[in-house]
């Protein structure tokens, strides 16, 4: 059984949350790992909390969407929600999206149930994949969204 065959096995077969979270990165960073890159992508070192500082949500917006960086294999964006700021949930047809959670409260939709989520918090969702976001907390919610492939256009599909 290769590698990939055995990482999705285990995560068929019970093993905990975290650690199937954990694997999914783990084969999606194995995939991106096997592509050929540009040549002329630069590699970037950054600070959230400069990002933050620097692209501040416009007043009387609810979410500042910042695209940081992008290849030919992923986008990598930090969204700011301001409080009660609700994203409906959606999925999309050729995107797989991971959510890390680092700044403020609120609750994610996975798996057909509302989750709570806080700093730290690391949210796989694969294509086709039914989530949404809202920030329930006192303070804006920031989170780091990786797309793969890179979102050249756009992908999002609300459910009723």
């Amino acid at each position: 059984m290769t590698k990939k065959r055995k990482y999705l096995s285990l995560a068929i077969t019970g093993i905990s949350k975290i650690n199937v979270v954990i694997r999914a990165i783990v084969i999606c960073l194995s995939l991106l790992s096997s592509l050929t890159y540009a040549q002329d992508i630069s590699q970037v070192v950054s600070s959230l909390e400069e990002i933050l500082k620097a692209n501040p949500l416009e007043p009387g917006a609810t979410k500042a969407k910042i695209t940081k960086f992008e290849d030919d294999t992923a986008t990598v964006l930090v969204i700011q929600n301001v409080v009660g700021m609700a994203l409906k949930p959606h999925y999309h047809k050729s995107h797989s999206e991971t959510i890390y959670v680092a700044k403020g409260s609120g609750q994610i939709f996975s798996n057909d149930k509302w989750v709570d989520i806080k700093p730290g918090t690391l949210h796989f969702n694969p294509i086709g994949k039914v989530h949404g976001i809202k920030n329930t907390g006192n303070e804006p919610l920031v989170v780091v969204s990786v797309f793969a492939p890179a979102l050249k256009e756009p992908d999002r599909h609300f459910v009723e």
